[in-house]
């Protein structure tokens, strides 16, 4: 995939196994699946908007984490990050009419959508951790359609379930038809697309991106990019993260806008977050960023801003730190995404 194929589009071998590195992801990624799917049994079809009134879900325990990951933050990662972890508060569907079944994942339309006669509408189609990212979208009248994939802790089962060309394509004319239903309009369309993942999810992205779509005009990485590292060191391997590095690339010249987050947890045995976000940094020429300051409530350590390239890094090395994450989604979307693709 070239840069030129997304600069049009402005927001208006030696190397480790695929499967032991998908193993090693399992601890970091694996409790919000457990909620995903508890929650999927519930929502599945569901039709009603109103919150649910039963107690208070439990606060989740983290699977193990990848080996050398310590299993508790830092005391100062402790302190700097009090709105981390894995329990997401539940506020119901909003103006959401519940989760609609898709031939490959499920899709949420807000009650109020109003599409025009162009039938266009925003779309943000997220990998992995799919109740979290309703729990905070849902209450927050956005006006998104929100489409939303789960296939388990590995990343190998997102880059399967693209592995056919014109998966994505078939995956978008279901949402189509889905808005379409809902809004008794059946020129629904999507008039601008946002990626997003968490953890494992980033295999689905790398799949889609490695297409040479000119048509998605975001992607939000949120502790989501993780590579094998090269033969003969420990440098991650360019081979895989090519669909990023290429969109990376046309981000930083003004293209499609790129948001990339990342956390300390390590993975001795294959390139981090953060390793992997130290190269697209490199491959799009940026300097070492300066130390942001250190009141930011998640532990920011690092930052750097390049037109529409916007990395941010995180202090913290445990699996509430990597759960955290998530929790940056609606700042993002609203500060970033949707304030650079709406008049």
């Amino acid at each position: 995939m070239g840069t030129q194929s997304h600069g049009s589009r402005l927001l208006s071998k030696g190397k480790l196994p695929s499967s032991l590195r998908d193993l090693a992801v399992v601890g970091v990624c694996a409790a919000i699946v457990v909620i995903g799917s508890a929650a999927r049994s519930e929502d599945e079809g569901a039709t009603s908007k109103t919150p649910e009134t039963s107690e208070a879900e439990p606060t989740l325990t983290m699977s193990p984490l990848p080996n050398g990951a310590p299993g508790k933050p830092t005391a100062v990662v402790s302190e700097a990050a009090p709105r981390s972890g894995c329990d997401f508060p539940d506020s119901g569907f909003g103006d959401y009419l519940g989760w609609r079944p898709l031939p490959l994942g499920r899709i949420l339309v807000p009650s109020s959508l109003t599409v025009p006669p162009d039938g266009g509408f925003d779309l943000l189609v997220h990998f992995h951790g799919t109740e979290p990212v309703r729990k905070q979208l849902a209450p927050l009248g956005l006006g998104l359609v929100i489409a939303g994939l789960d296939t388990g802790t590995l990343s190998s089962g997102y880059k399967s379930a693209f592995e056919s060309e014109g998966t994505f394509d078939a995956m978008l004319s279901a949402i189509s038809r889905e808005v379409a239903l809902a809004t008794k309009n059946p020129a629904a369309r999507p008039r601008s697309i946002v990626l997003s993942s968490w953890s494992a999810g980033y295999g689905a992205i790398a799949r889609i991106l490695a297409g040479g779509r000119d048509d998605v005009d975001a992607v939000v990485l949120l502790d989501s990019l993780y590579a094998s590292y090269a033969p003969g060191g420990k440098m991650p391997d360019p081979t895989e993260l090519l669909p990023f590095t290429s969109f990376a690339r046309a981000a930083a010249n003004g293209g499609p806008l790129l948001f990339v987050t990342h956390t300390a947890v390590p993975t001795p045995d294959y390139a981090s977050t953060l390793e992997t976000g130290t190269y697209l940094l490199r491959e799009i020429g940026a300097d070492v960023p300066a130390t942001p300051p250190a009141q930011d409530p998640f532990g920011l350590s690092r930052a750097h801003d390049q037109n529409h390239f916007f990395l941010r890094g995180y202090a913290g090395s445990d699996g509430d730190a990597h759960c955290g994450q998530l929790r940056l989604l609606p700042d993002i979307l609203r500060d970033h995404v949707l304030s650079a693709s709406r008049p």
